[in-house]
């Protein structure tokens, strides 16, 4: 990331020191494994401080949890997450992470404190550990409409057998891949007629995404959106 001044007190190798902190407190002693989803949360200055470099931000502190977990041998049951949310009851110049787990049905849910979405109260592992907000990742279409990205593979294109069907003649048949990794959700081009595009830029091979990123199917745009 390039080098900028900061309109604000907090800086991003901080930000990473205090994220990997945290993800050293909530490995469980007897099976060393961790949430794999963090949301970090800002006063709305600070946060905003980050607006033009938050994407790569968020990208580059879940692939240093992503490394950090190998080197100490950390097992995450899903790719690393990292969300920047903005939260007036944080201090300017303070830095709240909060663990959090894709939520799934089988799990219940309770409201959580003042100011924080619902918190999953089904412990990760058989140690107990705190109670955590959720995350999810969707693909948003141009008419609003939200598919949560909740399988390992995902296709998008025009034919009916697609995970998400978008029947429009700018889209092929078999458009997009969209794949779990472990620092995150990848996107590959299927050998489209019309091509994808990733924030303007051609795809080429596989590449990662980041929360809010726009991928052009040819002339259709979907977003990527991490919640």
């Amino acid at each position: 990331m390039a080098l900028r001044v900061y309109d604000s007190t907090i800086r991003p190798i901080e930000m990473g020191r205090r994220l990997l902190g945290v993800v050293d407190s909530q490995a469980a002693e007897d099976t060393r494994s961790i949430p794999h989803a963090y949301t970090v949360l800002l006063h709305p200055s600070d946060r905003a401080a980050f607006d033009d470099v938050e994407r790569d931000l968020a990208r580059e502190l879940a692939e240093a949890v992503t490394q950090h977990s190998e080197r100490e041998s950390y097992r995450l049951a899903e790719p690393v997450i990292v969300v920047l949310k903005s939260n007036p009851e944080v201090k300017p110049g303070n830095i709240s992470i909060v663990p959090s787990v894709v939520l799934t049905t089988e799990q219940p849910v309770t409201p959580g404190p003042r100011g924080s979405e619902p918190v999953v109260v089904t412990p990760l592992t058989t140690t107990t550990m705190p109670s955590t907000e959720i995350i999810t990742s969707a693909i948003v279409l141009a008419d609003g409409t939200r598919h949560v990205l909740d399988t390992e593979r995902v296709v998008i294109g025009r034919q009916s057998g697609c995970t998400i069907t978008i029947r429009d003649t700018n889209v092929s048949r078999e458009h997009v891949q969209l794949r779990r990794r472990p620092n995150g959700w990848t996107v590959r081009d299927l050998g489209s007629t019309n091509g994808t595009k990733l924030n303007g830029v051609r795809v080429e091979g596989e590449q990662l995404l980041a929360n809010g990123d726009t991928i052009m199917l040819g002339a259709i745009k979907v977003t990527f959106e991490i919640s």
